[in-house]
């Protein structure tokens, strides 16, 4: 009898840290390491002839940013800035908790997208961003069968809340085909975006993980 209590009590403490265990791992993906009342910007290198040595805002530096890629977002106190990126200066004027996307067009030009917030565990957030010159793109399900976001603008972004699901979607123009994704896995409370962007005259499909850098 002692040998089965003391096998049911181990067990319960088992299961005690295996819960525990999970909670700090969800609430660290949930934390907000960053100061209360933060403003957030990335950068997005829509050129795909070179890197971006370095875009500088509000004394912080983000750094050798690979053509067709997205830096993570680092955090500022909300207020009014310079973005100097790629020997231009942007006007960037941020609001508490609130995230950006700095695009860095082929031209040299810097386009500024405000993105949406996200703080729902249960689902997943899918923002297509249309980085091409033409409107009205679509994502789709990679066969065309079923509309994820409809008709986006040219330099424009719009979001979805999504089920975890592992997927290929399709960047679609008048229900004509014009660039897949590799399949990938939407997690649960995580954000995820799709950049469509032009790439010798064809688009492009780039998919990132949003994240945060705090140590900037």
């Amino acid at each position: 009898m002692k040998m089965l209590m003391h096998s049911a009590l181990l067990v319960l403490i088992s299961l005690v840290v295996a819960v525990n265990t999970a909670q700090a791992g969800e609430d660290a993906l949930y934390a907000a390491e960053a100061p209360d009342g933060a403003a957030f910007i990335r950068v997005v290198n829509a050129d795909a002839s070179g890197s971006l040595a370095q875009a500088a805002i509000g004394g912080k530096l983000i750094t050798e940013v690979e053509p067709l890629a997205a830096s993570p977002y680092i955090y500022l106190p909300a207020g009014t800035y310079q973005l100097e990126v790629a020997g231009h200066s942007t006007p960037v004027r941020m609001g508490k908790n609130e995230f950006y996307t700095a695009v860095v067009l082929d031209s040299g030009e810097t386009k500024v997208l405000k993105d949406v917030t996200f703080d729902n565990p249960r689902k997943a957030l899918l923002s297509f961003y249309n980085l091409t010159s033409e409107g009205g793109v679509s994502l789709r399900t990679a066969d065309g069968k079923v509309a994820v976001i409809e008709s986006v603008d040219s330099l424009n972004v719009d979001n979805r809340e999504i089920n975890a699901v592992k997927i290929m979607l399709g960047a679609f123009q008048s229900g004509e085909p014009l660039a897949k994704t590799p399949q990938i896995s939407l997690q649960r409370g995580k954000v995820f975006s799709v950049f469509a962007i032009d790439v010798g005259g064809s688009p492009r499909l780039v998919v990132a993980e949003n994240r945060v850098d705090t140590s900037v």
